[in-house]
């Protein structure tokens, strides 16, 4: 992580009455008894995702590195257009349950989180590669797995709607 991003991350932590919200549904008040929870850049990208929030996952990645095999700046494009919909759908955070790819044919057993509209209950799914604390790489996954069993999803947004038809 760039010397940048780990100066925005200390800058976002120190923000008063911002709640974290872990999967198992417990939530950490950020900054209480000086500890800081975003430490790593997955942190900050699984925090902003869940908040909708694609200004600031640009400022966060990596320009370097691309994302579902497109430049940072088409991936957020994309991403942004995807997270427009879960908004447009009455979502203001998306919900993340672990899991990972069930498909032997390509990423099978890779880790990464459903993200569930709070509302709307539409859903997408997301590989998030991670090494030495750097993501490396998200991209979606049309074969995943939730390590919960019954999360209620509704429908599919797709962040590549390249191959769409129309």
């Amino acid at each position: 992580m760039e010397a940048k991003q780990k100066e925005l991350l200390k800058q976002l932590a120190q923000l008063g009455e911002v709640i974290l919200i872990h999967e198992e549904g417990s939530r950490v008040l950020l900054n209480e008894e000086g500890e800081i929870p975003l430490q790593t850049q997955l942190d900050a990208v699984l925090y902003f995702l869940q908040r909708l929030d694609c200004s600031m996952l640009k400022l966060i990645l990596d320009d370097s590195i691309t994302y579902q095999n497109f430049e940072k700046t088409l991936f957020i494009k994309k991403l942004d257009a995807a997270l427009d919909e879960f908004i447009e759908a009455g979502d203001t955070y998306l919900n993340r349950y672990k899991g990972f790819c069930n498909s032997k044919r390509c990423n099978y057993k890779c880790k990464g989180y459903s993200f569930v509209g709070n509302n709307s209950r539409n859903y997408f799914d997301l590989i998030i590669d991670v090494k030495d604390e750097v993501v490396n790489d998200i991209y979606e996954c049309f074969s995943f797995k939730c390590e919960d069993e019954g999360i209620h999803k509704n429908e599919h947004i797709v962040i590549d709607k390249s191959d769409d038809p129309f």
